[in-house]
């Protein structure tokens, strides 16, 4: 497990014109070869009369890119570079390529695709997955202005059960989870304690 900064989970799209030829530039997060793949081809049959469909993505499982028919190097590349140049993690990238007549050469190209990638990744809203520790705090109604102050100040509530007690489960990044814990037992006067229960890499 690992933090990563990824992109909103949903479909940015951008758009721009070189020498007569259109760059359509899809970004879409996804955490398996499985999804971007599934991404991938939905692009591509939305968009069957393309010149070329060109892609990368870069994932947990692995990466891979795609040329499509461009001259070898000069447009999959560019786009995983782009990826990578972002420091963006679980996400692919289709580029749509709409011939215009005119010929771009290699260095064109390459800067034609690295750029599409680079404009689509800049204007995506982006996420932060961080390494967390999921706790269990369970205590009397007395606390609970307590423990819910705690709690976000370090971190965020996932789910909260009203019975006899009150039953939380807490977030925390791992790298406040010390605190978290110190802290609960200081506000609560040791009344209180945090049970941890799972480490996930969580949306945070």
């Amino acid at each position: 497990m690992k933090d990563f900064l990824t992109i909103k989970d949903k479909i940015f799209r951008h758009e721009f014109v070189v020498e007569k030829s259109r760059f359509i530039s899809f970004a879409c997060q996804v955490s398996t070869v499985g999804q971007a793949n599934f991404f991938i081809e939905s692009i591509s049959k939305q968009h069957y009369d393309a010149t070329h469909n060109c892609y990368a993505y870069l994932t947990d499982e692995g990466q891979k890119f795609s040329d499509d028919g461009e001259p070898q190097g000069t447009a999959g590349m560019p786009i995983l570079n782009a990826i990578k140049g972002k420091q963006l993690h679980n996400v692919a990238v289709v580029v749509t390529r709409y011939f215009g007549g005119i010929k771009l050469g290699a260095g064109g190209l390459v800067r034609a695709y690295g750029k599409a990638a680079s404009n689509v990744l800049e204007e995506a809203e982006k996420v932060q997955f961080l390494q967390c520790d999921l706790f269990k705090v369970k205590c009397d109604y007395s606390y609970v202005s307590s423990v819910e102050s705690t709690a976000f100040a370090f971190g965020k509530i996932a789910e909260r059960e009203y019975y006899a007690d009150v039953t939380y489960k807490i977030i925390v990044p791992i790298a406040k989870s010390n605190d978290f814990e110190k802290k609960l037992i200081d506000v609560t006067q040791g009344r209180v304690n945090a049970q941890k229960i799972a480490t996930q890499v969580i949306e945070f």
